[in-house]
């Protein structure tokens, strides 16, 4: 015999001998003293699991050709041939074929798929849940993969399944068995396996819960439920309700008690040093006892980050919590939470099976059924904390009846107030007071006295929001008294503020609790949101609204309101907007994340708009004023009708626009930081701002030296002389004039120079030189005739009579005024025509022509008071005194006096007797 058919017969040989176990629930395999044997072919082996997996190993041609030969018919001889070849491959394994059937002769026990099912059925006999575990195990340890691995076809996959259905039957009740012994931790490990071959297995996610709850990992479920849910759209709020244990049936229609009733008291610790918040507690108060007209006994606390709003709801409960014989119910909504909200259906259930009541169908409308049902015959507080809005709260908010409810909310509930008749109380941060006395409770007597020289600076950098003023005592508390000032330096830098009130976590950080809000905003609320903060003011009006956003007002309208209801923008006054200054600075530094050349735009937008509405203004104060600015047909500008609808306008926006300033300057936007001061300076003059005039035309001094020409330099330095004028500070006014002088005729300026020739007459003239003024005055006139400037005409002839009135020349003066009047009657220069007034009247009272003085008089103060001009018309009436003294009307002097008084006491004069003199004696 040839040495290799030897060796292949001794092989055979050896396999008779051996013992054989087979394989089907992984790749199908014969194995011999844990070696498989080799196959020839994928149909030998394909034959040997279809034979391993017959009743008694026995199976009919028909069914071999399905599985092998799908479609085909069945040939006998084609079977008989593949028989053979498996008896040559495990010798004695296959029994001489009946007709139409092939057998093979395998101790049962010897397949893994039959002790598989032996296991099983032992499982589900044993009456001891060790044993069955026991049993459940061994059957999982006999699968080594995908049963029938390999084998493709219709008969296959048919069986595979069929297998694979068994396998995951065994593996759910092995992990409930599992819980059953108390071996949680290997029930979780089993479950969380499984679900990643039948993920939408519902049993298999129960028997995850089960073990999750009792590991003590309840904190888990909710979240585990949320995902499974969306993952797969089935409800799953059935899951979460407690079993029943009761012996009675619900009705159809009924929630049916399942045990005892308990009486919940799930509010968490009271606040310590609530402060300032009592007039809030008093109408939370009120409304939970049902004492407030035409409202439900819902409570809906709302206000931004960080106000306290969750520490006011814990206190009103504590307080209330005698009133509720049923107890109270909290629950955190996470609403604003970096994680996934609570879902309704998760809340109903807990508190289902908090008070006891499982619902006739575990459907959502089944829980909210027996969940107001529940609280109709019972008192029970609800603490709702954290709400993201109206839909998150309102399946949780009592009926009719003796409960109530305190939600809270980042956001403005009107639709509580609106549908359910919430009482609404919106939470202010603290006020200065209330600020200090938190400070001084949460540090201790202890830490305060060090505190002391810096509380201002904490109230004020912390702007009386409870969580930043918290985090600050709190980093006081644990650090030495000599950090306390670095800690406050680093508060008062805008840059590093929000670090400095954050301690490591989500629910004591003020930088990520506005995050949580900036994340669920709407894109055009979320980009308006760092716009206002490119916007320089504290308040922004509704008109500059629409000027940072460039798609149209009801996309300015819509974002506004979101912001408003979101918490992060207030309106202290109707139609003017506001941040917080803790959100000031977080939206700084989302416009830093922002692309640079839109930030550049919008801070374009913004000045341009700034800047085209103060130009408007200042034109109706002083008509005359001639400043390179232009038209800007695409900018919304306003259009006052009188010089205080100006003066109204200035008022209103003087902050931003000085603000804007500084702006501009940082940004080096020369344009701006030179004719933002230009258009400011006559509000600054009438309103007595000259300081500020005097700082800011400084700045515009050197951006016009940059930006403008030699004629609009020469302008800045008129402003700046008036400005030192009106200072008393006429030898740097009459220096600035020259200046402005000597630039104008440089540049061949005729207009620049009769201007500054005109005032440096006014200059000279205040400052006891007539003569000299009226020279200048003389030259100014010709200028201004040469040009055709009827103003400018109106004014130099003023500036002559004045002069000539200081020289004496009375007649002369009385006719150069005459002259001007005649120029400046009808025109829009209001302050020229009240200046000439005022001059004439003087004229007039020196000449002892009383009446006539007293009405020219009258006109200038009629005119200066319609241009809200205080110091002016305060000092017309102190000549008017003088006049009506004049002619033998005393009583009417001292009230023209005491009229002049109250003006100067409303513009900040102390000494009013030495502020009417020295208006009497004012050039």
């Amino acid at each position: 015999m040839p040495a290799g058919k030897a060796n292949a017969v001794q092989g055979r040989m050896r396999l008779e001998v051996m013992i054989m176990e087979f394989r089907v629930l992984g790749p199908v395999l014969a194995v011999a003293n844990e070696q498989s044997a080799p196959m020839k072919s994928t149909k030998i082996l394909e034959l040997l699991a279809v034979l391993l997996m017959a009743p008694g190993h026995r199976a009919s041609h028909a069914t071999i050709a399905n599985f092998l030969w799908p479609g085909e018919e069945p040939n006998a001889n084609r079977i008989r041939q593949y028989s053979h070849q498996l008896r040559m491959e495990i010798p004695g394994i296959v029994q001489p074929n009946d007709r139409g059937f092939c057998r093979i002769q395998v101790d049962p026990q010897s397949v893994d798929c039959v002790r598989f099912q032996t296991f099983h059925r032992l499982a589900n006999v044993a009456d001891d849940p060790r044993r069955r575990l026991s049993a459940l195990r061994s059957a999982l340890g006999e699968w080594r993969g995908t049963a029938l691995e390999g084998m493709a076809g219709a008969g296959f996959s048919r069986k595979r399944i069929e297998l694979t259905t068994e396998l995951r039957n065994v593996t759910i009740a092995c992990a409930l068995t599992e819980l059953e012994c108390g071996e949680a931790h290997a029930a979780l490990q089993r479950a969380d396996s499984a679900m990643a071959h039948w993920p939408g297995d519902e049993t298999l996610l129960e028997a995850q819960m089960r073990a999750l709850r009792a590991l003590g990992r309840s904190e888990r479920i909710e979240p585990l439920l949320a995902r499974w849910g969306r993952q797969f759209a089935r409800p799953t709020m059935h899951l979460l309700l407690a079993g029943e244990t009761g012996t009675s049936a619900p009705t159809a229609d009924s929630a049916a008690p399942v045990r005892v009733r308990q009486i919940p008291r799930q509010l968490p610790s009271p606040p310590i040093g609530l402060v300032g918040r009592q007039a809030q507690l008093d109408r939370i108060a009120e409304t939970l006892a049902g004492r407030t007209p035409g409202r439900s006994r819902v409570a809906a606390l709302t206000g931004m980050p960080g106000v306290g709003k969750t520490f006011i709801a814990m206190e009103a409960a504590a307080l209330a919590e005698r009133s509720f014989s049923d107890g109270i119910l909290y629950v955190d909504l996470g609403g604003f939470s970096a994680g996934e909200p609570e879902r309704h259906g998760a809340v109903l259930a807990r508190f289902l099976n908090d008070l006891g009541v499982r619902p006739a169908t575990p459907t959502m409308d089944g829980m909210v059924s027996a969940y107001r049902t529940a609280l109709a015959d019972r008192s029970l507080l609800l603490v709702l904390d954290n709400a993201r809005d109206e839909d998150h709260v309102r399946p949780l908010l009592p009926g009719p009846g003796a409960s109530a409810a305190i939600v809270t909310s980042r956001r403005q509930l009107h639709g509580l107030a609106i549908r359910e008749g919430a009482e609404l109380v919106d939470l202010a941060p603290l006020n200065s007071h209330d600020a200090v006395e938190l400070l001084r409770i949460r540090l201790g007597e202890d830490r305060i006295g060090a505190a002391v020289p810096f509380v201002d600076d904490l109230v004020e950098h912390c702007g009386g929001l409870p969580l930043a003023l918290g985090i600050m005592a709190a980093r006081i508390k644990e650090r030495p008294s000599q950090a306390l000032a670095g800690m406050v330096r680093q508060l008062r830098q805008e840059r590093t503020r929000l670090r400095s009130l954050d301690l490591g976590s989500e629910s004591l950080s003020v930088r990520l609790q506005l995050e949580t809000s900036y994340k669920l905003l709407p894109i055009p609320a979320a980009n308006l949101l760092w716009q206002l903060t490119v916007h320089p003011g504290p308040t922004i009006s509704w008109v500059a609204l629409r000027a940072l956003e460039t798609h149209g007002i009801d996309s300015v309208s819509e974002a506004v309101d979101e912001l408003m209801r979101m918490s992060l923008v207030t309106e202290p006054v109707f139609e003017r907007y506001s941040l917080h200054d803790l959100v000031r600075v977080y939206t700084a530094e989302l416009s830093d994340r922002q692309d640079e050349d839109e930030r550049e735009r919008v801070v374009e937008r913004v000045l341009r708009f700034l800047l085209h509405n103060a130009w408007a203004c200042d034109r109706r104060l002083d008509p005359a004023r001639r400043l390179p600015i232009g038209e800007a047909p695409d900018v919304e500008v306003v259009t006052p009708t009188h010089a205080a609808d100006a003066m109204s306008w200035f008022e209103a926006e003087y902050s931003t626009l000085t603000a804007a300033v500084g702006l501009a300057e940082k940004r080096g936007l020369d344009h701006y930081t030179w004719l933002l001061p230009m258009v400011l300076v006559t509000f600054q003059w009438r309103s007595g701002r000259h300081l500020d005039a005097l700082k800011y035309l400084n700045s515009a001094l050197e951006a016009a030296g940059r930006e403008a020409g030699p004629a609009d330099v020469a302008m800045v330095h008129r402003m700046l002389a008036g400005t030192y004028r009106s200072l008393a500070d006429l030898p740097r006014a009459t220096g600035e004039l020259r200046r402005a002088v000597r630039v104008s005729e440089d540049d061949g300026d005729v207009l620049g120079a009769a201007l500054g020739r005109h005032i440096l007459g006014v200059l000279l003239r205040e400052s006891g030189a007539p003569g000299e003024a009226l020279e200048h005055f003389i030259a100014a006139l010709s200028a201004f005739e040469q040009l055709g400037d009827l103003l400018g005409q109106g004014a130099a002839l003023n500036g002559i009579g004045s002069a000539r009135y200081d020289l004496g020349h009375y007649d002369a003066a009385l006719e150069y005024c005459q002259r001007s009047l005649t120029l400046l009657e009808g025109t829009d220069d209001l302050n020229g025509l009240a200046h000439l007034l005022f001059s004439m009247g003087r004229v007039r009272l020196v000449l002892r022509d009383h009446e006539a003085a007293i009405a020219d008089f009258e006109r200038a103060r009629n005119l200066y008071r319609s241009l809200t001009y205080g110091s002016r018309e305060a000092r017309t009436l102190v000549w008017i005194a003088a006049a009506l003294r004049g002619a033998g009307r005393p009583l009417e002097a001292e009230e023209a006096i005491q009229q002049a008084q109250a003006l100067l006491r409303e513009l900040g004069e102390s000494d009013l007797d030495a502020a009417v003199e020295r208006m009497r004696c004012l050039p």
